[in-house]
């Protein structure tokens, strides 16, 4: 049940939300009492978090008899919310990038914790549609993110962003050999199955995943000089990788 909570915390529901709603997914449709005897939470903040949830669309209510009852909507429906949620930023992020000031001509860092940081340094390569020129170990990012990573291939194809990619001679990293598809072309340098840093450079950028899952990190880098820097090494090592 800790999973769970964990999961539904980090999709995005409150603590108390994510008790309720497993509370009543276990029980069936019940009164305010009952839900408030299964998840451990006082009646009234138990009513206050049921309104929460209903108006996110994945818990509803019934009057039976002049009495209120509340049910679970469909797991599923969980990721339709999300979907939705995510449609709306998408439609935002252009408005909000027109305010965005970033500090001209001075080089900058940004630091992102955990998994979800990963997932920002992601959805920053998509939006910049850049060129990309990866040097990854393929096996620990398919390990640390094991459905978010091929999706991530998946988006950046779809955008008609191209990729050279460097990466360690495994079974895991030979599937993503050259493949016009994907607009991907591979070649592999042996000694990165022993480093556990993935480093992309697109653009005026250059960002670095740390695999390491008790420290997952991203860290995006914006400099000019030092992107072109990183990019000349990348061709260098390129020249000499295996095919």
């Amino acid at each position: 049940m800790d999973a769970y909570l964990k999961t539904l915390r980090e999709i995005g529901l409150a603590e108390k939300e994510a008790q309720v709603y497993l509370a009543l997914l276990s029980i069936g449709s019940s009164t305010v009492n009952s839900i408030a005897e299964k998840s451990d939470i006082v009646r009234t903040t138990t009513y206050d978090v049921l309104k929460s949830l209903r108006e996110k669309g994945i818990v509803s209510s019934v009057i039976k008899n002049k009495i209120l009852y509340f049910e679970a909507a469909d797991p599923a429906k969980l990721v339709e919310t999300l979907e939705e949620r995510k449609q709306k930023l998408k439609q935002l992020v252009p408005q909000l990038r027109t305010i965005y000031s970033p500090p001209l001509g001075k080089p900058a860092m940004e630091v992102y914790e955990g998994k979800e940081g990963i997932k920002t340094v992601w959805e920053d390569i998509l939006v910049e549609k850049k060129t990309l020129y990866c040097i990854a170990n393929a096996k620990l990012l398919y390990k640390l993110l094991p459905f978010v990573s091929p999706r991530f291939v998946q988006r950046r194809a779809k955008r008609g962003i191209p990729v050279k990619a460097l990466l360690e001679r495994t079974k895991q990293s030979t599937k993503l050999q050259t493949n016009a598809s994907e607009l991907r072309e591979t070649r592999y340098i042996p000694q990165l199955k022993n480093i556990n840093i993935t480093e992309y450079i697109y653009g005026s950028s250059v960002a670095v995943i740390g695999t390491n899952p008790k420290n997952p990190l991203g860290i995006i880098i914006r400099h000019a000089d030092f992107a072109k820097e990183q990019k000349l090494l990348f061709e260098l090592l390129w020249k000499t990788a295996e095919e």
